[in-house]
């Protein structure tokens, strides 16, 4: 994708409806809890002793891998679902 087709894909997208905004809020907020919840997780075992077993090294990277996809993951997700911009739409002249 080059600049020019880039610079379309914005053009196209309409960032002042407010139910879009409302609904990119809310997909925000859940990925900021998922980002915030899983390393509350990881800090928990980290800190304390107590918290480290074998079963919560499990746990604990379940939160890792949940926390790798609330990072790389979710927030492109949101923007798309809301947007629903894609190459192949703007090609095919259905934007």
């Amino acid at each position: 994708m080059n600049a020019s087709e880039c610079a379309a894909l914005r053009e196209q997208v309409v960032w002042d409806d407010p139910g879009r905004i409302a609904s990119l809020t809310v997909l925000l907020l859940i990925t900021v809890m998922v980002i915030v919840g899983n390393c509350l997780v990881i800090a928990a075992v980290f800190i304390s002793s107590k918290l480290r077993s074998v079963t919560n090294l499990f746990i604990v990277s379940l939160a890792v891998a949940d926390l790798m996809v609330g990072l790389t993951v979710l927030p492109f997700s949101a923007t798309w679902e809301v947007f629903k911009v894609s190459r192949v739409r703007l090609q095919a002249g259905y934007i």
